[in-house]
């Protein structure tokens, strides 16, 4: 399968797309990775352009696709590397709409994480990935989480920011929101151990790595809950506190449902 050379304006239009002011404009985000586009297409998301590099074969999945829809391009390593936000691309990237938040009306969750102020692209988007692992419906983001549409952040999410509903509310926002509200603090009295699902929406919320949870966020909480672990370790970082959450959580789902069918 051959395709056309990129042309060089076109080129340096979509080296723009590094930009997080280019990306807000455009609406566009180039993305890579073999994984990450097969994934996407597996979840019915599919490129705008495709960007080949020319020692470059497709997956047989990939070959197996029709890319009709799609513009797809052939270019050197060199003139990849423009086009990705990674030393070493990986031969292949794709174009794709930015993932587009949705209106808290639209969106239903029995179980949702809120994240205050997560300032880490890679934390950010292995929380999406968390997320759709272990059923969670929804990502709610305070107004000063990073950008959704980093390429950081759609590569640790593995395309799930994507197709995890989201959205953006101030603490205000969140505070209307009927569902029972948990923290995650160091300090709590509760521990993770006890919890023990209720039969109302519930929203995990996780601070930043630095400052922890804002105050006017801490105040609208229901119940605080802290991760035991062994002495001599300060905290854990956002991603790895959503992980246990989110596992914790859906065994209590899984147990449940056991005990229903019996």
């Amino acid at each position: 399968m051959s395709f056309p050379q990129i042309s060089k304006e076109l080129l340096k239009e979509r080296a723009k797309l590094h930009q997080k002011k280019s990306r807000r404009e455009s609406g566009m985000v180039i993305i890579e990775g073999e994984n990450l586009i097969e994934q996407l297409i597996s979840n019915g998301i599919y490129p705008r352009e495709l960007y080949l590099q020319e020692d470059r074969e497709l997956s047989p999945i990939l070959r197996s696709k029709d890319f009709s829809a799609s513009k797809a391009f052939s270019l050197t390593s060199k003139d990849l590397k423009r086009l990705c936000d990674t030393p070493a691309p990986q031969g292949i990237a794709a174009l794709y709409p930015v993932p587009e938040p949705q209106d808290i009306s639209q969106i239903s969750f029995r179980r949702a994480f809120y994240l205050d102020g997560i300032s880490d692209p890679g934390n950010l988007g292995t929380i999406f990935r968390i997320a759709a692992a272990f059923g969670f419906d929804a990502v709610l983001l305070s107004p000063e989480c990073v950008e959704t549409a980093s390429p950081k952040v759609i590569r640790a999410s593995l395309g799930s920011v994507f197709w995890i509903p989201f959205t953006r509310l101030k603490p205000s926002e969140l505070k209307k929101l009927s569902a029972r509200k948990y923290a995650l603090e160091m300090e709590a009295s509760l521990s993770l151990q006890a919890y023990e699902p209720g039969s109302e929406a519930e929203i995990f919320i996780i601070g930043s790595e630095a400052h922890g949870l804002d105050k006017a966020t801490k105040a609208l909480t229901d119940q605080s809950l802290r991760i035991d672990m062994a002495r001599g370790m300060e905290s854990l970082n956002a991603a790895m506190a959503a992980g246990i959450v989110a596992y914790v959580v859906y065994c209590h789902g899984v147990m449940s449902n056991e005990r229903s069918r019996m």
